[in-house]
């Protein structure tokens, strides 16, 4: 009972101090800070974006080409080499080797041409980075989103629309390769509502930083 009433009274307080906490009353110093990180922020989400565009492409069609049938780009394989997650190399007896290039091709077939589709391993790396730098991402934008001073409903369905979109993203990638090209759709539009979420509350945080002020 104790240890209940102490968590209890412990959220009351935490509730009240971040309602009283108003972006336009911060002092200089910590409206600098926000305003460099969400500006840092979003362009390094921009900088995405451009190399999901360069790489990959933006069309349902693109996404489908790309992890339904052909290998990881030069950018996607930098990445995975730069966590230290490589594909393992491994050498066999040329009889061993024409044996499990069978039993390889029997559970993920090539595709025309020869290119082999992006693997389960590959796809497990990519979302494994991507998920994490994700997390990161909805709790620093989901907290700035919820200190402002929006309606509640509204914050609600901002950061739940924003963490829905980042699981189905990678979701949508597993669906294309894996199940059906038609999913293709579902990574582009979570893209999209991604992008409006981030430059939604980076300019509502911005506004109430610097403009809000001065109206409140």
């Amino acid at each position: 009972m104790v240890q209940a009433g102490a968590l209890t009274w412990g959220w009351v307080s935490y509730t009240l101090m971040t309602d009283q906490i108003k972006l336009s009353q911060l002092s200089p110093s910590w409206k600098i800070l926000i305003t460099v990180f969400v500006i840092t922020l979003s362009a390094g989400y921009l900088n995405g974006a451009l190399n999901a565009a360069l790489s990959v492409g933006l069309t349902p069609e693109s996404v489908a080409d790309h992890y339904g049938g052909e290998m990881l780009s030069e950018s996607e394989k930098t990445i995975l080499e730069e966590k230290g997650f490589v594909e393992e190399d491994i050498t066999l007896d040329e009889e061993e080797d024409a044996d499990n290039d069978h039993k390889h091709n029997d559970v993920m077939p090539e595709h025309e041409g020869g290119v082999k589709p992006v693997s389960l391993q590959q796809m497990a790396q990519l979302a494994h980075v991507h998920l994490l730098g994700f997390s990161l991402l909805l709790v620093s934008m989901g907290t700035l989103a919820c200190l402002t001073t929006l309606a509640e409903w509204l914050k609600v369905l901002l950061v739940g629309m924003l963490g829905l979109s980042f699981l189905f993203d990678i979701a949508g990638l597993y669906l294309v390769r894996f199940v059906s090209a038609d999913f293709a759709l579902l990574p582009v539009m979570t893209g999209i509502i991604i992008g409006v979420c981030i430059a939604f509350i980076s300019l509502r945080v911005l506004y109430e930083l610097w403009i809000g002020e001065f109206l409140i």
